[in-house]
């Protein structure tokens, strides 16, 4: 079984700001959320054998919190690393609007299938991101954490559940929250078209 867990809050999650692949560090908020994230799993489970995290800095910092209790040393993958947001990474919605007016016009109207920002759609997220889930679960047995992002988990969990793309929302989840994929759930992804 796979636990995704999306990583603290950020300095930019804080101030509603696209982060994408920026390397943004976690707050001392985010680093509580990822304390208390890692005396829950001590105490309540599950158990775990293995922590993955994705290459940034946000991930990291927060599979390192939980590991360090868990008594596990996270390992780097790369392909669940946040949506690349091109260029509007660093900025807020209303400042793409205001920015990149025709790009976040076309975000707004194709939404996952928008790549006008210069970075990657919804769908190209999500593909990257199951085929390291996929070769995460193919390679080890048991149950791994997985600290990546709330896009990714969203997709994720988007095309599990058979959810358009466009929707996904309401599947982001909040910082430090843990999201379970079961055998089943994974064979979703496996055949999802």
């Amino acid at each position: 079984m796979l636990y995704l867990v999306r990583h603290g809050q950020s300095e930019f999650n804080a101030e509603r700001r696209l982060q994408g692949q920026l390397d943004i560090p976690l707050t001392d908020e985010g680093r509580r959320q990822a304390e208390a994230l890692a005396e829950s799993l001590c105490k309540n489970g599950p158990r775990v054998g293995r922590i993955y995290c994705s290459r940034l800095k946000r991930a990291g910092e927060t599979a390192r919190i939980i590991g360090r209790r868990l008594g596990l040393t996270p390992i780097t993958v790369g392909g669940i690393e946040e949506i690349n947001f091109g260029k509007f990474q660093g900025h807020t919605f209303e400042e793409c609007a205001r920015l990149f007016p025709n790009e976040y016009a076309d975000y707004l109207i194709k939404k996952a299938a928008s790549n006008a920002h210069g970075g990657e759609t919804g769908r190209q997220v999500m593909e990257r991101a199951r085929e390291a889930l996929l070769k995460l679960r193919e390679a080890k047995e048991g149950s791994a954490l997985v600290v990546c992002h709330g896009a990714v988990i969203g997709y994720l969990r988007g095309a599990v559940m058979g959810v358009p793309l466009d929707d996904i929302k309401e599947l982001i989840p909040g910082n430090a929250e843990v999201i379970p994929f079961t055998s089943e759930d994974m064979e979703k992804l496996r055949n999802h078209k």
